[in-house]
């Protein structure tokens, strides 16, 4: 597994993963490996990945191709555009989305975290995504990259300090996390507010 984190504040969202992979009981740190990253750039959108490493090669591999649809600017879209995707990757890609008993629907096997312009996301295997005011972790130091990101949150004004904090606490209590960490940011889109009405002065009779 791994540890995958966002937050944003005064302005910047922040993304931040730590980079080391495991084969069964072997751990592969950074320094071993070349391909370490868990996090792909479509656009200005961060995507990090939980999970198999392959779930990165094949969402690189797909959006690749610039004629797929892509928009990561809200809930709805991202759905939209997950649920498009779902069909190329049963087909073009061979995923497996056999469900467990209980599924109602196919999963995607993507499970992860978006930074943007537009906010903050989890991503999840029904395509699904939830957005966040302050910050949300995932994988499977997830616990403690929040309960860290909890206490920092209101005391830190540099949003990857927060995100630094995440990671850290992460790799020192999950066996399946590990350093050097990757860190991306990106401003904020600006909420452009509708503008108000001039009043209009009501004229006395005299």
């Amino acid at each position: 597994m791994s540890t995958i984190v966002v937050a944003q504040k005064n302005g910047i969202a922040c993304i931040g993963a730590d980079t080391m992979s495991s084969l069964g009981a072997v751990r592969q740190r950074a320094h071993h490996v070349v391909n370490k990253t868990k996090i792909a750039k479509v656009g200005d959108t961060y995507i990090g990945l939980t999970g198999t490493s392959a779930s990165l090669v094949v969402m690189n591999s797909y959006f690749a191709n610039l004629e797929r649809p892509r928009n990561f600017t809200s809930t709805e879209s991202i759905f939209e555009t997950f649920r498009h995707a779902h069909h190329w990757m049963k087909a073009e890609y061979f995923m497996s989305t056999a469900p467990d008993k209980g599924e109602e629907y196919e999963t995607t096997q993507f499970y992860g975290l978006i930074a943007n312009p537009h906010g903050i996301y989890a991503l999840y295997s029904y395509r699904t995504a939830q957005q966040f005011h302050r910050f949300w972790a995932a994988g499977s130091g997830r616990d403690f990259a929040l309960g860290a990101m909890q206490t920092v949150y209101d005391h830190y004004q540099e949003v990857t300090d927060i995100v630094r904090a995440g990671l850290y606490a992460a790799a020192e209590f999950d066996g399946s996390t590990g350093g050097p960490f990757e860190i991306y940011t990106c401003p904020l889109a600006a909420v452009v507010k509708p503008a108000k009405k001039a009043s209009r002065g009501v004229r006395k009779k005299k």
